[in-house]
């Protein structure tokens, strides 16, 4: 302050410090009117005015004005310094103005003004934000060859950019360039090192790398330790994690809400509901209070679980501790409820949460949506969609996907279109979602043509479609009969680049058999493998149904050898195929072969197993064979059910043992197996 006739009068410090401030506080208004005031007061601006009223005009993303303030300064005499291009490059590299920020870095060189370390690490971190790696790291050879050294913020900032978008390898190495270079790495270098490894699954070279930073003289921190607790929990190792904990508390290292979150997390997404209740136990024991995280994660675990009423008392134990539940908590427990058909409770929920302040999103109202959908409350579920409009609550893509599906779900195909058009005249851009869920509406309810109009439509607005839309339009041109339009469309996903799957050969391969055409099925087997499509189970399964069914049980016979060869497993779908395509060609004896077979190789079977050859037996008058294996499927722990009795009953029937076939009722009976009509007919 400066006395002038007995007045202490503000100077360019004292102008500075509250401009300062004011910036900070992104009070520009009162800034400047500061700034302009200083020249009536006699007191000078100087480049400290100019880089704070920058700064601030950075802050609130006015960077026009913050150049020509630049451009101000310099008229009125004001060299910029490195601060001020600091400022001015950080701002531009916060509002994803790279390359602007690039260009001032090319102009304060040409100006005469040296750029700083500090300079080069706005850049790099700017660089790297963005995903541009190489350019960062030509940011590092430019700023050596010029004779800056970077630091260790230099080599965090890279080894950071570099883990976040998966390059592991070139981060290590980019380690071992520093230690060489001497510069010696910190706690936030092994961090973002062990956090990569462990975000990539290579949980051994994160324990590792927790080895050498602790032989290296580095101490691990609280939050190495949460990254690779949580590291381990996300990889199923929940007893390794534990260790972990148990580790760093003999180490003098304290855990935090977060390391415990992680932990509990890892519990109740493997189902250790208990330990994961333990834990909170635990934590609280410590002294250490749990957050609205740590409740929410419980809460879903039960809700997962199926333990709606103890996630209930949650909800009640954290509001008594004083923790306030979030709209995330909220909405774990309206999905609980609705998904164990508590629409109501969930109903109550949202009113109860709307009267404690609480204010519901999208998700609330695509919870309430979806589970009304889900329990077929179509039009209740498009109350809530007029609801959540009228409260100016917006719905987003996946509400209008959940009540497209709900509407198609119940053949409600023109509901659905008019839901499609709604949202677009609403500016809500549908994604391949949505086009999947209509075009599989539309094929399964016999709209094939429309389905592909959808396909043409989604492509001119720009929308690629995914294997899964190409797989529901094949399958629908299948099931009409159309494997020729079937296969042209499969030359046209290959001839635009969308490679089929194993899912599009089996259904084509399926719809080829259905219609006789076994041949052409049989080429498509040999076409896939060449393509290097491996087929599964399922194609092999399809075909030997496919073989059975046109009396080639033979042929069907050498796939079940083929698949086995190739390692591909049979299952007790593909042993009841060939079964029944035995039984169905009168080769009884083969049939049971199959049956010895399939249990010698570990394949369990199962009712229908049994009530095939069941069926087979008593249609070739084998009527004791087929007793003495209803006893041996009880024997074996295969529960019958009415099917195996009805096949059964009808086998005596039609030999005239009638009172066996009374017997038999009274045994189903007192199995507790309702009969019915059909079996009734039959007596």
């Amino acid at each position: 302050m400066v006395k002038i006739g007995g007045e202490c009068e503000p100077d360019v410090v004292t102008y500075n410090t509250i401009i300062d401030r004011l910036c900070k506080e992104s009070d520009l208004t009162k800034a400047f009117g500061l700034y302009r005031q200083m020249y009536s007061m006699g007191a000078i601006n100087d480049i400290v005015t100019y880089s704070s009223l920058i700064n601030g005009l950075c802050k609130v993303g006015a960077l026009d004005r913050a150049e020509k303030l630049l451009h101000s300064m310099k008229t009125e005499g004001h060299e910029p310094n490195v601060v001020t291009y600091n400022i001015l490059i950080d701002g531009q590299c916060k509002h994803g103005e790279i390359e602007r920020a690039m260009e001032l870095l090319h102009s304060m060189k040409s100006e005469g003004h040296e750029p700083n370390v500090v300079t080069y690490n706005i850049l790099i971190h700017g660089q790297c934000k963005r995903g541009e790696i190489e350019r960062a790291m030509e940011l590092l050879h430019s700023m050596k060859s010029e004779g800056h050294e970077p630091d260790v913020v230099t080599y965090n900032i890279l080894i950071h950019g570099q883990c976040k978008h998966g390059e592991i390898e070139r981060a290590m190495e980019v380690l071992h360039s520093m230690k060489s270079e001497g510069h010696k790495p910190n706690v936030v270098t092994y961090n973002s090192l062990i956090d990569g490894l462990c975000k990539h699954g290579e949980i051994e070279r994160a324990m590792e790398l927790l080895h050498s930073m602790k032989s290296e003289g580095h101490e691990p921190s609280v939050v190495t330790y949460s990254i690779l607790i949580n590291g381990q929990c996300k990889h199923g190792e929940i007893e390794r994690a534990m260790e972990l904990l148990h580790g760093m508390k003999s180490e003098g290292h304290e855990p935090d809400v977060v390391t415990y979150n992680s932990l509990i997390d890892g519990q109740c997404k493997h189902g250790e509901i208990e330990r994961a209740m333990e834990l909170l136990h635990s934590m609280k024991s410590e002294g250490h209070e749990p957050d609205v995280v740590t409740y929410s994660i419980l809460i879903d675990g039960q809700c997962k679980h199926g333990e709606i009423e103890r996630a209930m008392e949650l909800l009640h134990s954290m509001k008594s501790e004083g923790h306030e539940p979030n709209v995330v908590t909220y909405n774990i427990l309206i999905d609980g409820l609705c998904k164990h058909g508590e629409i109501e409770r969930a109903m109550e929920l949202l009113h109860s949460m709307k009267s404690e302040g609480h204010e519901p999103d999208v998700v609330t109202y695509s919870i309430f949506i979806d589970g009304q959908c889900k329990h077929g409350e179509i039009e209740r579920a498009m109350e809530l969609l007029h609801s959540m409009k009228s409260e100016g609550h917006e719905p987003n893509v996946v509400t209008y996907n959940i009540l497209i599906y709900g509407q198609c779900k119940r053949g409600e195909i023109e509901r659905a279109m008019e839901l499609l058009h709604s949202m677009k005249s609403e500016g809500h851009e549908p994604d391949v979602v949505t086009y999947n869920i209509h075009i599989h509406g539309q094929c399964k309810h016999g709209e094939i043509e429309r389905a592909m109009e959808l396909l043409h439509s989604m492509k001119s607005e720009g929308y690629k479609p995914n294997v899964v839309i190409y797989n529901s339009l094949i399958d629908g041109l299948c099931k009409h009969g159309e494997i020729e339009r079937a296969m042209e469309l499969l030359h046209s996903m290959k001839s635009e680049g969308h490679e089929p799957n194993v899912v599009t050969y089996n259904i084509l391969i399926d719809g080829m058999c259905k219609h006789g055409e076994i041949e052409r099925a049989m080429e498509l087997l040999h076409s896939m493998k060449s393509e290097g499509h491996e087929p599964d189970v399922v194609t092999y399964s399809i075909l030997i149904d496919g073989q059975c069914k046109h009396g080639e049980i033979e042929r069907a016979m050498e796939l079940l050898h083929s698949m086995k060869s190739e390692g591909h497993e049979p299952d007790v779908v593909t042993y009841n195929i060939l079964i029944d395509g035995q039984c169905k060609h009168g080769e009884i004896e083969r049939a049971m072969e199959l049956l010895h077979s399939m249990k010698s190789e570990g394949h369990e079977p199962n009712v229908v197993t049994y009530n095939i050859l069941i069926d087979g037996l008593c249609k070739h008058g084998e009527i004791e064979r087929a007793m003495e294996l209803l006893h041996s499927m009880k024997s074996e722990g295969h529960e019958p059910d009415v099917v195996t009795y009805r096949i059964l009953i009808d086998g005596q029937c039609k030999h005239g043992e009638i009172e066996r076939a009374m017997g038999l009722l009274h045994s189903m009976k007192s199995e507790g197996h309702e009969s019915d009509v059909v079996t009734y007919n039959m007596l």
